[in-house]
């Protein structure tokens, strides 16, 4: 469900981001924002943190890269069902992915696909089949990019397609790029755009639709003479920038920016609020957000084997929601094939004017939510993670394991545990 994957996709991200690879709500999306729950609310399975870059265009890879990575997300809170109200934010994600690279002297193709199963109780009251408490939902993916190389001028453009889909969400994904390095290779600059097309309509899995049919409403608002909402579509317009510098052996700065557009239905259909006199109505948000962020990174090599990446994240939007991520991680380099990497995120946020709490918001409002992923609150993460480099003669070159624990200040807990296999050939 739409709800659901909006929770989970920001959790992922933030372990597929310290591994290697990995849509409407609140903190930062798939981007170089990304952080526990996602302000920009996109698939996101391309950002990279083993560089200051997002890009990947000009790394040096073998010619043939393949990496399964594997995440699983354990939530728990009591602040809101994801139907609205009062109930468990139990959710459990289960989520393998693959990514294929191919390169040549001046090209490369990418592909990436991958599923997360969700399991959660409230989940199952969400659409019009009644199961049991522990069904299973799910969203597939499946992404390509194709990059050229232009010899002797240090440019990459690149460009790629994408498909997300789920029971009552479909979402298409377009975007180009390009990207500069300095002759040098000291500087790189790259920007790239992106937009997805988005639709919330349920009935795309289920027998006897197997298409996109009617949006999902609470059980008892699903009135056929009430139209909550002017369409079922979704469309986000991203642009991102980016610019790298090695300032001396030791250190490299980062900067990235951010806009982003998104315009239709911003509020998820089937989340219902309860006013002060007890009326029920379905969540309301403007139809246009505005979103941007920048974010500043530094990677410095502070001697022996210990290399500190630092990163200052800022964010705001339109619905008046602003956010401060700081964060850093550790390379320590045990032996020349093991590196230890301890991480800690302090990530704080003021909530959107749209957010009041269960039976807090008066019928007089024109948009309303209860949804504490858009209310002020600090979240703090820490783990640690293990990466062991082969280098024998083999296909498998590195296995990565990491484990992060979440604790938002509005009760909101989780546990992300991921691993990662590289091999190339």
């Amino acid at each position: 469900m739409v709800r659901i994957r909006e929770i989970l996709a920001g959790a992922l991200i933030s372990a597929h981001l310290m591994i290697k690879a990995q849509h409407q709500r609140s903190e930062v999306d798939d981007s170089q924002y990304a952080d526990e729950v996602l302000v920009n609310n996109y698939p996101a399975q391309e950002a990279q943190i083993l560089s200051l870059t997002d890009s990947g265009a000009s790394q040096a890879v073998d010619p043939l890269q393949v990496e399964i990575v594997y995440n699983h997300y354990i939530q728990d809170g009591s602040n809101s069902a994801v139907t609205g109200g009062i109930g468990t934010e139990n959710l459990t994600v289960y989520g393998p992915s693959l990514r294929v690279r191919k390169d040549r002297a001046n090209h490369y193709v990418q592909m990436q696909t991958g599923v997360d199963i969700i399991s959660s109780a409230s989940a199952d009251n969400i659409d019009f089949i009644v199961s049991s408490a522990s069904r299973l939902d799910g969203r597939g993916y499946l992404y390509g990019t194709y990059g050229h190389h232009l010899r002797g001028s240090g440019l990459t453009l690149d460009g790629g397609l994408g498909l997300s889909l789920e029971s009552d969400y479909s979402s298409l994904k377009t975007e180009i790029g390009v990207a500069k390095e300095s002759a040098d290779q000291m500087k790189k600059y790259s920007l790239q755009f992106q937009m997805y097309n988005d639709d919330l309509r349920w009935g795309l899995f289920h027998s006897g639709y197997y298409r996109p049919t009617k949006l999902i409403y609470p059980f008892e608002l699903r009135n056929r003479n009430r139209k909550w909402y002017e369409t079922h579509n979704r469309n986000s317009y991203i642009l991102k920038g980016g610019y790298t510098q090695v300032l001396n052996r030791r250190n490299m700065l980062g900067l990235f920016t951010d806009l982003t557009l998104q315009k239709g239905l911003l509020a998820t259909p089937f989340h219902r609020i309860y006013f002060t006199d007890g009326f029920l109505k379905v969540e309301q948000l403007p139809y246009e957000r505005w979103k941007g962020g920048i974010a500043f990174r530094l990677n410095s090599f502070v001697g022996g084997a210990i290399i500190l990446k630092n990163t200052v994240n800022l964010y705001s939007d339109s619905f008046g929601i602003r956010a401060l991520t700081t964060q850093n991680e550790t390379s320590i380099k045990i032996t020349p094939v093991l590196i230890v990497t301890p991480h800690f995120r302090f990530y704080v946020q003021q909530g959107s004017r749209y957010f009041a709490g269960y039976g807090e918001h008066e019928r007089t409002e024109r948009y309303f939510t209860s949804d504490y992923d858009l209310s002020s609150f600090e979240t703090y993460t820490m783990g640690i993670g293990l990466k062991k480099r082969f280098v024998h003669k083999s296909a498998l070159q590195t296995v990565a394991l990491r484990y992060s624990y979440m604790h938002r200040s509005n009760g909101l807990q989780a546990h992300i545990i991921s691993t990662s296999f590289q091999l190339d050939k």
